[in-house]
């Protein structure tokens, strides 16, 4: 059975405390410190057995990190993603349209969580010429477009009650029409609107750290470094509200 440790609150645990509370187990170093303060998005570490979980959170609570064990297996799984490419905000429902132009109803009552992020993804690019791809280097993958670089990219994610759907979009495949006269040729400023938009659609939701900033007119969005962290996060978000729920 494998634990993990989380974060009661979303911030960067202090690295000094942190590696001082790591040297309570052996298999813990500074260098893990500093990739936990990097990463540090709702779950500090897991795969620990239960008792170097204990042993790890009353050391860390003794430096003034308070943390909660956890069962790996209780933690709220993603549901599956449906794509979304188009939305139109109607009187206490939002439709939404996928890539194939099927719309659906949503009523606002039902989204749970909105996040937001400037993620970084990787990106690929097809071989250029029968040269290159004669030649593949060991990032080619077999579809013929080999791994080249990570860009960030604008993503959302609406999760309805209970984390039982949940909806994903992309800023560079989304088509901002709704926004009307408000649409800009700034696809982030767009974006922002759109979450904005959801935010006042259903003010009851609980906004990821990415959102929230959004709501509150920061000028850049808030950056994950890879769509792990983002996910992470969003799982973090949705351990908190069932903890919260229960009775």
């Amino acid at each position: 059975m494998a634990f993990a440790i989380m974060q009661k609150e979303l911030a960067a645990p202090p690295l000094e405390q942190l590696a001082d509370a790591f040297r309570v187990l052996p298999t813990l170093t500074a260098l893990d410190a500093q990739t936990v303060v990097n990463d540090a998005f709702g779950i500090l570490l897991r795969g620990l057995d239960v008792e170097s979980a204990s042993a790890l959170q009353d050391a860390l609570a003794k430096k003034g990190l308070e943390t909660e064990v956890v069962d790996e297996a209780e933690l709220p799984s993603l549901p599956p993603a449906r794509m979304v490419k188009q939305m139109e905000f109607l009187p206490g429902h939002v439709l939404m349209y996928d890539p194939m132009g099927r719309r659906f109803s949503l009523p606002s009552s039902d989204i749970m969580l909105i996040a937001a992020g400037n993620v970084r993804l990787p990106e690929y690019k097809k071989a250029h010429s029968p040269a290159e791809a004669a030649q593949p280097s060991q990032d080619f993958l077999h579809n013929g477009r080999s791994r080249d670089s990570a860009q960030y990219h604008l993503m959302l994610e609406v999760v309805l009650a209970g984390g039982v759907s949940r909806y994903s979009l992309i800023a560079d495949e989304f088509v901002f029409n709704h926004l009307g006269a408000r649409l800009t040729h700034d696809s982030m400023q767009n974006f922002s609107l759109l979450v904005r938009d959801l935010a006042e659609f259903a003010p009851h939701a609980g906004l990821n750290r990415g959102a929230f900033l959004i709501c509150e007119n920061t000028k850049e969005i808030f950056p994950y470094p890879n769509k792990a962290a983002f996910f992470e996060e969003l799982t973090w978000f949705l351990w908190l509200t069932s903890r919260v729920a229960a009775p």
